[in-house]
């Protein structure tokens, strides 16, 4: 089962717009690049991204890409193609 991963797409992650920041991960929403280690994380690894708030819930699948020097190193590319909504304005 591939790991799902709340992402910050505002910081990426559009078309054209590289890999957005992976974020929080598990029930108590650690924070994703102290999990890396014990999740055993690889770059090229296939996760599902989401987001959740009050007005919607939606998750597209995606691959880690790992970026050492950056501030979040942990990040994700999205393949838009495989757009989920879960609940929002337009779930039925």
């Amino acid at each position: 089962m591939k790991l799902r991963i709340y992402a910050d797409f505002n910081s990426g992650g559009g078309p054209n717009q590289g890999p957005c920041w992976a974020l929080r991960y598990g029930d108590t929403s650690c924070l994703f690049d102290d999990m890396a280690d014990e999740l055993g994380l690889q770059p090229g690894m296939p996760v599902t991204l989401f987001h959740s708030d009050t007005d919607e819930e939606f998750e597209v699948d995606a691959v880690l890409v790992y970026e050492g020097d950056a501030a979040v190193k942990w990040k994700a590319l999205p393949d838009w193609s495989t757009f989920r909504r879960l609940r929002g304005e337009d779930q039925k």
